[in-house]
């Protein structure tokens, strides 16, 4: 079995881009405050808080003005060809903000240990009971490291993450706080990189990228948008059949967002020995997750991890051609109801 797993929201309790970003606030600011007079001297806004908060501003409205105008609307979407068709479309509203980020150049200067360092710190503030700096501060799901344990240690299954988070190194350190004894090279991370100048594109060769968008900055496009993370999906495949061919293509997918909806499908239509997708959601998930909604609008059956079929019986004739999903909050309910088994 091959375990793929989305990171943020996934792997976390809930997404980390503004944590990410409050760290390179942080880092911004205390550059600044050694080189003050030079940054006086050639008149820059030293207001980083206010750069960041301009991002997402222009980023929402941007969202909000694509979904107002996209046919046919969410009601109408009944086919998951339409649903697809939609989340594509997001791409170039995702693009245009990762540029926003590189000419803020809110994460120029950041070197890979350095967010590497961000990431874990933030894992061990959330793990301090008395620590309130919400700012600052990243909750892994319970479960997590039990999971890796079973999966990865104890059964030898490859593991990799796929996320259109911006920082691979962010993500690394968040998982080396969950584990300091693992390392690096266990689990395989397709992500987008943080570069000198702070552009942010992806830390694997891209196969598809859109051709319609800004090259001029940088020769890859960021890595963003729902069919970005099945190409990735296709390349940890690649990766751990290279590493462990001896391992079959059965494939287990984990994610909590409609940018997860593709990888989810795919998974459970795996025929290659079995599989399936797994929703992460908070609370009552078909209440509360978005994800978990536009899986049921478009006909597919998510049972809670408790009440599914394990994901590695053979598949039956009158399935056809229906992904195997199911739901769960965390790995502690995944691990419970043996649904890998």
């Amino acid at each position: 079995m091959h375990v793929i797993l989305d990171f943020d929201g996934t792997i976390t309790v809930n997404d980390t881009v503004d944590q990410l970003a409050n760290f390179a606030v942080a880092f911004q600011e205390a550059q600044d405050a050694e080189d003050a007079s030079t940054k006086r001297a050639r008149g820059e806004d030293g207001d980083w808080e206010a750069r960041w908060t301009g991002i997402v501003d222009k980023y929402l409205a941007d969202h909000k003005e694509h979904k107002a105008g996209y046919t046919p609307a969410e009601d109408a979407r009944k086919t998951l060809e339409h649903e697809l068709e939609f989340l594509r479309s997001l791409h170039g509203v995702d693009c245009k903000s990762i540029h926003r980020l590189r000419d803020a150049r809110l994460f120029a200067g950041m070197a890979p240990d350095c967010l590497y360092e961000g990431g874990r710190q933030a894992v061990e503030r959330g793990e301090d009971s008395e620590n309130q700096d919400k700012k600052h501060t990243v909750h892994l799901r319970p479960g997590f490291a039990a999971f890796l344990e079973q999966t990865a240690a104890q059964r030898k299954w490859p593991v990799s993450i796929i996320s259109v988070n911006w920082s691979d190194a962010w993500i690394r350190g968040v998982l080396r706080a969950d584990d300091g004894d693992r390392k690096d090279t266990d689990i395989q991370v397709f992500a987008n990189k943080v570069t000198d100048s702070g552009a942010i594109i992806p830390n694997f060769p891209r196969q598809n990228a859109p051709a319609d968008l800004d090259h001029d900055h940088d020769d890859n496009v960021p890595f963003a948008s729902c069919s970005d993370k099945v190409e990735a999906l296709e390349a940890a495949v690649a990766a751990a059949a290279r590493s462990r061919p001896e391992w079959s293509r059965a494939l287990v997918y984990m994610g909590d967002s409609t940018t997860d909806l593709e990888c989810l499908v795919h998974a459970g239509r795996n025929k290659d020995g079995g599989g399936g997708g797994i929703a992460m959601a908070n609370g009552d998930g078909p209440a509360t997750s978005k994800l978990i909604q536009t899986l049921v609008r478009l006909g597919y059956a998510v049972p809670h991890v408790s009440e599914a079929d394990r994901f590695q019986r053979p598949r039956s004739a009158d399935e056809g051609d229906a992904p195997r999903l199911a739901w769960a909050r965390d790995y502690e309910e995944i691990l419970a109801s043996k649904i890998l088994d």
